[in-house]
């Protein structure tokens, strides 16, 4: 699988910064914090499973996601790095430092915590298929759709940036809506200990939130 995870590389710099991005996203969406340190690191894009232009699974999980991005970092010769995930992709990136604490030298994580979530996202869930129902040919029109659906607005304009128009002329996801949806619960979980030796990650950590987020509380 690990030949089927899209990874944009950048910068020459001799240490690696791997970026994870959150649930519905894609590597763009940690495009300015690639462009910030491509100028010190080698930076690692990851489009995560089901998402952007890597390959969709039969089933998606943390665990799973942890386990196809650390395959193509060890397929790739990277065995230590910063290790930088927002939301759901910080999730991965802590459930991966406990499997595979040989690849990740510092951790970051953005916005989420190890612990387990209620479901907050059946709106979405229902503004994306709305715009799949409509058969709409534009993001404007997509845009008009969603907002009205979404507790916030602009959220709309996060979705979009992962819209493309597919060969029937109309506005589809390039995520794999129907496997996210199926497997959203996955995401829910809190982080237990490694599935292999259940030590605690011992390299430098830092979590960071957002002043007005209620993610990390």
């Amino acid at each position: 699988m690990a030949e089927n995870l899209l990874v944009k590389v950048s910068g020459e710099g001799e240490s690696n910064l791997v970026l994870l991005h959150g649930l519905f996203g894609s590597a763009n969406n940690l495009g300015q914090l690639a462009r910030a340190f491509k100028s010190e690191y080698r930076v690692l894009s990851v489009d995560l499973p089901d998402h952007g232009r890597s390959a969709w699974l039969a089933e998606a999980s943390v665990e799973t996601y942890a386990d196809v991005v650390a395959n193509w970092l060890t397929k790739n010769g990277v065995t230590q790095t910063m290790l930088v995930g927002h939301s759901l992709g910080g999730k991965v990136a802590m459930r991966l430092a406990l499997d595979y604490p040989s690849l990740v030298e510092k951790l970051v994580v953005l916005d989420i915590a190890p612990v387990s979530y209620s479901s907050r996202h059946d709106n979405v869930f229902n503004a994306l298929r709305t715009v799949l129902a409509q058969r709409v040919s534009s993001r404007t029109e997509a845009k008009l759709l969603m907002e009205p659906l979404l507790d916030e607005p602009r959220v709309a304009d996060f979705l979009l940036t992962n819209a493309k128009v597919n060969a029937e002329g109309v506005i589809d996801w390039r995520f794999n809506l129907e496997g996210l949806q199926a497997s959203y619960s996955n995401f829910l979980g809190a982080i237990k200990p490694s599935r292999r030796n259940e030590l605690p990650f011992s390299g430098p950590t830092l979590v960071l939130r957002g002043a007005l987020s209620d993610y990390v509380t």
